[in-house]
């Protein structure tokens, strides 16, 4: 049996290519992938949502629009499914409601697991319906960590994400208001900062200040890769 990988992508567009890259990348790192067939089979849909940054969402559009994402993977007949969109896991419940048994991978779940051990107050960056979800929260407590959140921080990161996703990720503004931004996260005397946004991915390029940045999506894609070789292991141990 292929064991493959579902990316249910797209949200926003510009995040898929760096993800996938991401995949690669720590197929190379994590078990020295080289040659094209070394590299895990995967079906990749960008999918677009209705979704406007500091608008309200319509939630049943998003459900409808994620489950038939799902719905897609699970007709290739994919082996896992991973969502490199921190939004869409607000409505986790939902999706997994139609993933009929395939294994989803929670993007919080894995981000935390990246966190360092001595880090006590984190800082997120999202967008505001990520951040009302709370799961981030939910778990930076159970670990017994602080949050470290204000208005300020999401209002600039809403507005960063707005010009993202209008000019990409090179445009001198978009790269003037990051590093606004991350020094107002500076300034809360964080310890540790979690991207929970795959728009803002990419602008991770460097980081000159005291805290820690932990990508989530690059968590989510090591976590990938890693269930992909579990469940590949597991499938040539089965008898032919």
């Amino acid at each position: 049996m292929t064991v493959s990988i579902g990316v249910l992508a797209g949200m926003g567009p510009r995040s898929t290519a760096p993800f996938i890259d991401m995949l690669v990348t720590d197929c190379q790192v994590g078990y020295g992938a080289k040659y094209d067939m070394d590299f895990p089979k995967m079906h990749i849909i960008s999918l677009p949502t209705p979704f406007w940054p500091g608008k309200k969402i319509d939630d049943n559009a998003m459900i409808a629009a994620l489950q038939q994402g799902i719905a897609e993977l699970i007709k290739a007949k994919v082996s896992l499914i991973t969502i490199p969109c921190n939004l869409a896991h607000c409505y986790f419940i939902e999706m997994k409601a139609v993933s009929r048994g395939i294994p989803l991978l929670h993007i919080a779940d894995s981000a935390l697991e990246s966190l360092p051990a001595e880090a006590t107050r984190i800082a997120v960056l999202a967008t505001e319906p990520t951040l009302e979800a709370g799961f981030y929260q939910a778990r930076i407590k159970a670990s017994n960590r602080e949050v470290i959140d204000s208005q300020q921080l999401r209002e600039t990161t809403t507005l960063l994400i707005e010009r993202v996703k209008a000019k990409g990720f090179h445009d001198p503004d978009v790269h003037a208001e990051w590093q606004n931004l991350l020094a107002e996260v500076e300034s809360h005397q964080a310890e540790a900062l979690l991207i929970a946004c795959t728009d803002l991915s990419p602008l991770i390029t460097e980081n000159p200040y005291s805290f820690v940045i932990v990508d989530t999506a690059a968590s989510l894609s090591k976590a990938t890769i890693k269930n992909f070789r579990r469940l590949r292991a597991q499938s040539l141990e089965k008898p032919q």
